[in-house]
């Protein structure tokens, strides 16, 4: 079974279960005079794991009200930092955040959620919800005060308050790197309202500033292209595609977008080779529905039936157990199938992560040799572990509802599919007899959204541009036209 797979079953079958520590045999530390200074040279000479039990052993025996407690805590935070705690860490700068009134350790807590989001070490939505949401930290000077602007807008906006979210996102001058991250939000905001003409012209203005990088690029490229598609711009659509980085981690989904939007230039032989591409030995747990429907849709605009029935009948092979098991109810935590698609949504995949990189932070935690410390920090991690299991098990269980409607629905549009390949056959016949022009019986809807991302490989360069000879067979006799004769 996927290792992936195996470690979700594992966080269903314990999600019940409280954590507790092991059993270990504590060893006092020996209480200092002093234990601030001591701890503080450790800091200071950058060993910061020895520092770390004398920090904490400094809370131990000191209030709140202490005089340096304040500092002790943020160079206990510095410390977690730097012996890759890290979430250990942002637990202590978010106490930070709500306690301390100095501004030079709120600052420097504020920066290290910048880093953390910057390099993806944690959740950008976490760090908004936990310790900037609510937080008036008007004292916070530029440009790190564009940082606080874009997510306390960010969070206005997601609570409804839209001229409450204008007004952090007006603070942003253009010159800042945050202020093209919250024009990209405003297309989505845009699209979610159906003003598509307006997020269109946001995107297309981005893509023009000179400030735009690689990231903003890519991300601004891909939902203009699909903004173009729902258009039927198909042309302005593919070029964009066609710019879009090899290499990338959603590639698979693009080359399947972009044979859509070759399909509908009336490029079928452009079409099948990007499906081609799809059986890369890079892309074999990325193959979605649609790329069976949209195979069987260039086969029968082509007439060639005896292949477009046998997609439709590898659908129904490959998609069979998984919809058994959601016809007859089978709950995700045993349908093995089901798991194994949902391994690829970004949501469950991301969060996944998360709970992988908090279990290795706990084993290092774990392994101090002070075990007052290692205890205190497992039942840390314990938290975070049982509060990111929770979020994992609802995610997974929407994801699975969600799953289980297009996957229905997608069996019905194959089902449609069969039907008119056959229905084809039969007036392809009668129109060579009877000179009645053959005509389309039923729309199936064939661009529903697919439904897992993509998981990032290695690919070749070329699949983008394989392309195939596909022989039009509407004017060649076959052997089953016998039979409507």
């Amino acid at each position: 079974m996927n290792k992936q797979i195996v470690i979700l079953l594992l966080f269903f079958m314990f999600q019940g279960c409280s954590f507790s520590t092991m059993d270990r045999n504590v060893i006092d530390l020996k209480q200092e005079q002093n234990a601030f200074t001591h701890a503080y040279q450790f800091f200071s000479n950058h060993q910061y794991q020895k520092a770390l039990p004398i920090f904490h052993s400094y809370f131990e025996t000191h209030t709140r009200d202490a005089d340096n407690y304040e500092w002790a805590l943020f160079f206990y935070g510095i410390c977690l930092q730097k012996s890759k705690l890290t979430y250990a860490a942002f637990d202590v700068f978010s106490r930070l955040i709500d306690d301390s009134p100095n501004a030079k350790i709120v600052t420097h807590a504020i920066e290290f959620f910048e880093h953390a989001i910057d390099h993806k070490q944690i959740q950008a939505s976490m760090i908004r919800d936990t310790a900037l949401c609510t937080k008036d930290l008007e004292f916070v000077q530029p440009p790190l005060s564009h940082f606080i602007d874009f997510h306390q807008g960010l969070c206005n906006w997601e609570k409804g308050y839209v001229q409450w979210g204008n007004q952090q996102f007006n603070m942003i001058p253009q010159e800042s790197r945050y202020y093209l991250k919250y024009r990209f939000e405003l297309a989505r905001l845009m699209i979610q309202s159906n003003e598509i003409d307006r997020a269109v012209k946001i995107l297309q203005d981005i893509l023009k500033s000179d400030h735009t990088n690689d990231t903003m690029k890519k991300k601004s490229q891909i939902t203009l292209a699909r903004l173009y598609f729902e258009q039927k711009k198909y042309e302005m659509a593919d070029k964009l595609y066609a710019k879009i980085a090899k290499y990338h981690k959603d590639q698979a989904r693009f080359l399947l977008e972009r044979a859509w939007t070759q399909f509908h230039l009336n490029h079928p032989n452009q079409a099948m080779g990007l499906l081609i591409a799809l059986n890369a030995p890079d892309f074999r747990h990325q193959v979605t529905p649609e790329y069976y429907l949209l195979k069987s849709f260039i086969y029968k605009q082509v007439c060639n039936y005896r292949n477009a029935l046998a997609n439709v009948d590898a659908f129904q092979s490959t998609y069979g157990s998984l919809l058994h098991g959601v016809k007859t109810r089978q709950p995700l935590t045993t349908h093995k199938d089901a798991l194994s698609l949902l391994m690829h949504k970004k949501s469950i995949k991301a969060t996944l992560g998360v709970l992988h990189q908090l279990q290795q932070e706990k084993t290092l935690a774990a392994g101090f040799s002070n075990t007052i410390f290692a205890d205190n920090m497992i039942l840390v991690y314990d938290m975070f572990i049982q509060k990111y299991s929770y979020q994992l098990k609802k995610i997974s269980e929407n994801a699975y509802l969600d799953l289980s409607e297009q996957l229905l629905s997608y069996e019905e549009n194959m089902r449609l599919m069969h039907y008119e390949i056959g229905l084809s056959m039969y007036q392809r016949v009668k129109q060579s007899t009877t000179g009645v022009e053959n005509k389309p019986i039923s729309q199936i809807t064939y661009d529903n959204p697919v439904i897992y991302p993509f998981v990032g490989e290695y690919w070749n360069d070329e699949l983008d541009s394989l392309h195939v000879s596909l022989k039009d067979q509407c004017q060649t006799p076959e052997e089953w036209d016998v039979f409507f004769k």
